[in-house]
């Protein structure tokens, strides 16, 4: 620095382009001062996704009119390292999780695992290989291996997803030896399950823990109670994968339902749930939409839930649907012309950026947050139309 306080610049004739400029929301910023590593996943034909924790994001290439100098100094004297026309800017988004990790689970070419006696020496998938090509936070990641159900196996670190017909299978194993050691459905430890059963035949400790995950809540590490909604949910949705988008009336829909629930895991406590003329929502969230045939367009919810007289239950998997809002959008008015609101909510919920454990369980802070970002699609994609009875149904308004 000169006695005037300026620096002598100086720069070379030609400038490296080893560096680039990252524009940081504030929370990011913060978590890396923090010593919170960021790191980007995907395979190389993904748009490129930065995860800081649970959060997401998009980086996009950000073009400046003006040029950006970096410098840097030797004393009193500025050198001129590179000149830049662009930086980095990170959008939020929600990440691609369900259908990309069934993906990479699909490469362990032994299929999904369906029990011991089945299990054919081979390599599969790990942590590392997730992480790489699903773009998600591991806390994300693995709520979703936990919902599918998939485990992991300590003895070979691999990743494996359960056949649903073995998942039921050992469900109903599990449940068997409950009757017969008199536990408490509400109190089922993994390990005493496990011991008992593998007394009888052999079963692979994390296979029984991985149902009891899925299919209960945990009270305490290693205690599981169980859950009859997760247990007919799951089975629902296995009911309406074996005749594809065939709608199904209620009360058929029931029966098969009734067939195929543990006869211990009640829907009700409190009233008989298989000769009732109404299901409640939740049962089929997601899962399917209700119709008075499966071309109606018509709303046949109720605040008590959906009324088996005359009602068919059409199959839409929310877990099938595109990831991206336009072209879920698109896909759902491909199905069904008009949809109200409250039909649409299930189905693009999970686009939302809040915290999918607290869908549909009446948080009133997350349900605002879907209920804003519902609107404001519906705004922009959809066209509002009043039917005769006043309520207002949607249209498409994408070309």
């Amino acid at each position: 620095m000169s006695d005037n306080g300026t620096f002598e610049l100086s720069a070379s004739d030609g400038y490296p382009e080893e560096y680039r400029l990252m524009e940081l929301p504030a929370d990011v910023a913060a978590a890396l001062i923090g010593g919170q590593p960021l790191e980007v996943r995907g395979r190389e034909t993904d748009t490129a996704v930065l995860i800081a924790g649970d959060a997401t994001y998009q980086l996009h290439t950000a073009h400046t009119s003006n040029s950006l100098y970096l410098f840097e100094q030797h004393g009193h004297k500025l050198e001129l390292c590179t000149k830049l026309h662009q930086m980095f800017e990170l959008q939020s988004t929600r990440p691609q999780i369900r259908a990309r990790v069934s993906e990479v689970l699909a490469q362990d070419a032994r299929g999904p695992f369906r029990g011991v006696e089945f299990e054919q020496p081979g390599d599969g998938v790990d942590d590392t290989e997730l992480r790489r090509q699903v773009q998600a936070g591991d806390r994300q990641l693995y709520r979703v291996l936990a919902e599918m159900p998939a485990f992991r196996d300590t003895a070979t670190g691999f990743w494996r997803m359960m056949d649903p017909v073995y998942c039921i299978e050992l469900l109903r194993l599990i449940l068997a030896t409950q009757v017969e050691q008199d536990w408490e459905l509400d109190a089922l430890d993994a390990e005493r399950v496990h011991t008992a059963l593998a007394a009888e035949s052999p079963q692979l400790r994390e296979a029984v823990e991985a149902v009891l995950h899925r299919f209960g809540a945990s009270t305490r590490p290693g205690v599981f109670a169980m859950d009859p909604q997760r247990v007919a949910r799951f089975l629902a949705k296995q009911i309406f994968a074996t005749e594809g988008t065939r709608a199904w009336p209620v009360s058929e829909f029931l029966q098969a339902l009734q067939a195929t629930m543990p006869p211990q895991l009640l829907l009700d406590e409190h009233t008989n749930a298989w000769g009732s003329r109404r299901i409640s929502r939740s049962l089929v969230r997601g899962l399917a939409i209700a119709t008075t045939t499966p071309e109606n367009d018509h709303l046949v919810y109720s605040a008590q839930g959906v009324p088996g007289a005359l009602t068919l239950l059409l199959p839409i998997d929310a877990s099938d649907l595109p990831q991206d809002v336009r072209a879920r959008m698109r896909r759902l008015f491909e199905i069904k012309s008009r949809w109200s609101r409250e039909e649409l909510i299930p189905f693009l919920e999970e686009l939302v950026d809040v915290d999918d454990a607290l869908l549909g369980q009446g948080d009133e802070q997350t349900d605002a947050a879907v209920a804003k970002a519902v609107d404001t699609w519906l705004i922009k994609f959809g066209r509002g139309v009043k039917t005769p009875d006043g309520e207002t149904v949607y249209t498409s308004r994408i070309n």
